[in-house]
C-alpha cells in the first residue's frame, strides 16, 4: 500500500490530489462570484461548487474507497444539491429586482459556506487519522454525524430564506414580466379583510337583483367579500380597483295603462283608467356601471372612493349619476343613499323602482359614524335639503325654498342572521305663499327596518316609515310636491303632511340557483282640505317573481306586478304588469357549474 493517511483505500498522494482539486475549484468559485456580472453569479456558484464536490464524491465511490470516504463524498454531493436548490438561470437572475437580490445573496453565502466547510473539514479529518491511526470507526462516524448536522442546519437556514423573502423559482410571482407593465394584471397579493361583526353573514350574502347592497357605505369600509374578489392592483400603486355593474334588459307588457313605462310607480297610474289600451316596451335603462377604489392608509385606515351611474337620465338612455362618494375613518362626503334609509332592506325585485312605501333617496351629504359596541353603530348626517312643495291656486304657484339642510341619525344593530336599524329625520320645509310671505314648517320622520334569515337561505324583510313632511323620502310620493300643503285660505300657512310607508317581502330559495320573492307595500298621505282634488292619497304595490341563475353571472327572471292608486277625491285605478328581465353582471366570481 502506498503512503496511507489512515483511510483505507486512499493513499496520501491520491488524497493530496483530491484536496488540491477541491481547493482550486473553491478558489475559482470565490473568484468568479466576485468578478462575473450579476446575471451569472448564481450560475457560477452552482456549477463550480457542484463540480468540486462531484470530483471527490465520484472518485471515492467509483474507486471502492472506504465507507468513511464514501460518506464524505455523499455529504459533498449534498452541498451540490443545496447549491442546485438556489440556482437560477442567467436570464432569470438578470430580471430579478434589486430588493430580492439581497435575499438571493444570502442563499449563495449559505451554499458557499457549506462548500468551504466541507473542504476545511477534510484536511482536519485526514490529519486526525494520520496522528491517531488507532481511532475506532464509531469515532469517525460521530464526526461524520456532526458534519451532517451542520449541513442540515445550513439547509434549514436556506429554507427560512426561501419562505420569508424569495418566492419559489419558476412561479409566476418570482419575477414579474416586463410584458405586464401598463396592463391591469398584477402579481401583488390582494389584502384580506379582518373579520368584523359590523357586517353579519346574512347581510354579506343577501342577494338582490338590483345589487344595491354593493354601493352602500359600510362601517370602517368593511367589504361584503373579505377576499376582495374582482379587485386588482393598479400598476405601480397600492390602490386596488373593482370595475362592477351589470347589463340589464327589461321586457315589459302592461295589461292596462300603468303610467311610467320603465318603472312600476303606482302614483303614476292614470286615473280614470283608459279602457282597452295595452302597452309594451323594451328598456336597457337599468344598466349600470360602478368603480370601487380602495386605498390603504396606515394612519386613517382604508379609504374608499365609489362612483356609479345608470341610464335613467333626462332622455331615453342618457347617463345619470347615482353614487359619488369618499369615506375615510368613517367620515363620508358625497352623494349616496340617505342616512335615513336602509339599502339592505330592498326586496329582490326585477322592477327597477321597487316597493312604493319604501324609503329610498340618494342625497349629497356629510356623514360620520362611530361604534357603540362591536356590532352596534351610530351615524349622524347633514344632507342636501329639498322642499317638495307644488300646490297651486288660481292666482299663485308655490315657490319652495330650503332654509336649512336635512339632518338624519341612524342606529344599526348587526347580527349573524340579519340586522335591525332605526333612523330619524329632521327637516325644515319652506315655500313662498300667495300673500307674499315665506312660511316654513318643521318636518320629522322615523324609519325602522329589519332583515332576518329564516329557514335555510330564505330571508324576510320588513320596514315601516312614518312622520310629517317625509313624502320626498318615500318611493311613491317623492316628486309629487306634497311634503307640505296650505291649511287656511284666509291666513295661508303651511302644514307638513302626515305620511306613512310600509313594505314586507319574503325571499325563498327553491334551489341553489332558483329563487322567488313575494312583495307587498303601501304608501299614504293625509292631505289637507285645501289640497287639490286630484292629489295623490294612497296606493298599494304587490308582486311576485321567479329568478334563475343558469350559470356564472347571468340571471334571468319573470315577475308579475299589480298596483292601484287613489286620489283625494276618491277616484282610483289599478294596473297589472308582466315583466321579463335578463341581467349579466360584469364581474364573474364563481366558476360555471
Amino acid at each position: 500500500m502506498r503512503g496511507s493517511i489512515g483511510i483505507t483505500g486512499i493513499d496520501r498522494g491520491e488524497w493530496t490530489r483530491l484536496q488540491t482539486a477541491v481547493g482550486l475549484c473553491v478558489n475559482r468559485m470565490v473568484g468568479l462570484a466576485g468578478s462575473l456580472p450579476t446575471r451569472l453569479r448564481l450560475l457560477t456558484v452552482r456549477s463550480d461548487s457542484c463540480r468540486a464536490n462531484t470530483v471527490f464524491a465520484t472518485y471515492a465511490i467509483s474507486n471502492g474507497c472506504s465507507d468513511t470516504a464514501i460518506r464524505l463524498g455523499s455529504l459533498l454531493l449534498g452541498s451540490c444539491d443545496l447549491a442546485k436548490q438556489v440556482g437560477l438561470k442567467g436570464s432569470e437572475a438578470s430580471q430579478m429586482p434589486e430588493e430580492r437580490w439581497s435575499a438571493v445573496n444570502n442563499r449563495r453565502l449559505v451554499c458557499l459556506t457549506a462548500a468551504l466547510f466541507s473542504v476545511a473539514f477534510l484536511p482536519a479529518a485526514a490529519s486526525a487519522q494520520s496522528d491517531s491511526s488507532n481511532r475506532s470507526a464509531p469515532e469517525l462516524r460521530k464526526q461524520l454525524d456532526e458534519l451532517r448536522e451542520q449541513v442540515n442546519k445550513l439547509q434549514a437556514r436556506l429554507g427560512e430564506l426561501e419562505s420569508s423573502k424569495v418566492p419559489e423559482v419558476g412561479t409566476p410571482a418570482s419575477a414579474p414580466s416586463a410584458k405586464q407593465e401598463g396592463t391591469i394584471q398584477s402579481t401583488q397579493a390582494l389584502p384580506q379583510a379582518p373579520p368584523s361583526r359590523q357586517v353579519g353573514e346574512t347581510t354579506a350574502t343577501y342577494r338582490q337583483f338590483s345589487e344595491d347592497t354593493v354601493a352602500a357605505a359600510r362601517f370602517d369600509n368593511v367589504p361584503l367579500d373579505p377576499k376582495y374578489r374582482g379587485f386588482f392592483h393598479l400598476p405601480g400603486t397600492q390602490t386596488i380597483l373593482k370595475i362592477g355593474g351589470y347589463f340589464k334588459t327589461d321586457f315589459i307588457y302592461d295589461l292596462k295603462p300603468a303610467g311610467n313605462t320603465d318603472s312600476f310607480i303606482t302614483s303614476s297610474i292614470p286615473i280614470p283608467t283608459v279602457a282597452g289600451v295595452n302597452n309594451a316596451t323594451v328598456s336597457v335603462r337599468p344598466t349600470r356601471m360602478n368603480l370601487d377604489f380602495r386605498v390603504p392608509s396606515a394612519k386613517i385606515g382604508d379609504v374608499r372612493f365609489y362612483v356609479e351611474g345608470d341610464l335613467f337620465g333626462t332622455n331615453s338612455t342618457t347617463p345619470r349619476l347615482r353614487h359619488a362618494y369618499a369615506q375615510a375613518k368613517n367620515f363620508l362626503i358625497g352623494q349616496t343613499f340617505s342616512n335615513f334609509m336602509d339599502p339592505d332592506a330592498f326586496p329582490d325585485t326585477l322592477d327597477f323602482q321597487g316597493p312604493n312605501g319604501m324609503v329610498s333617496v340618494r342625497n349629497p351629504q356629510l356623514r360620520y359614524g362611530f361604534a357603540l359596541s362591536p356590532s352596534t353603530t351610530f351615524y349622524v348626517s347633514v344632507e342636501k335639503p329639498s322642499s317638495d312643495i307644488a300646490f297651486k291656486t288660481p292666482q299663485f304657484s308655490s315657490q319652495p325654498n330650503a332654509p336649512s339642510p336635512d339632518g338624519a341619525i341612524r342606529l344599526r344593530q348587526e347580527f349573524e342572521r340579519g340586522h335591525f336599524q332605526v333612523a330619524g329625520l329632521f327637516r325644515s320645509i319652506a315655500a313662498f305663499l300667495p300673500n307674499g310671505r315665506t312660511d316654513s314648517v318643521f318636518g320629522w320622520g322615523l324609519n325602522a327596518a329589519t332583515s332576518v334569515k329564516t329557514f335555510g337561505k330564505d330571508n324576510a324583510i320588513f320596514a315601516v316609515a312614518a312622520g310629517h313632511g317625509i313624502s320626498r323620502y318615500l318611493q311613491d310620493t317623492s316628486g309629487l310636491g306634497i311634503d307640505a300643503e296650505p291649511v287656511s285660505g284666509a291666513i295661508p300657512h303651511l302644514q307638513a303632511t302626515p305620511a306613512v310607508g310600509v313594505e314586507a317581502a319574503y325571499q325563498h330559495y327553491w334551489l341553489k340557483t332558483l329563487r322567488s320573492s313575494a312583495i307587498y307595500s303601501y304608501a299614504a298621505v293625509n292631505n289637507t282640505n285645501l289640497s287639490a282634488a286630484t292629489t295623490y292619497n294612497h296606493g298599494t304595490y304587490t308582486g311576485t317573481n321567479l329568478i334563475w341563475n343558469p350559470y356564472g353571472s347571468l340571471n334571468v327572471g319573470a315577475e308579475f306586478l299589480y298596483g292601484w292608486a287613489m286620489e283625494q277625491n276618491g277616484l282610483k285605478a289599478n294596473a297589472p304588469r308582466i315583466q321579463f328581465s335578463a341581467k349579466y353582471s360584469f364581474v364573474k366570481v364563481d366558476a360555471d357549474r
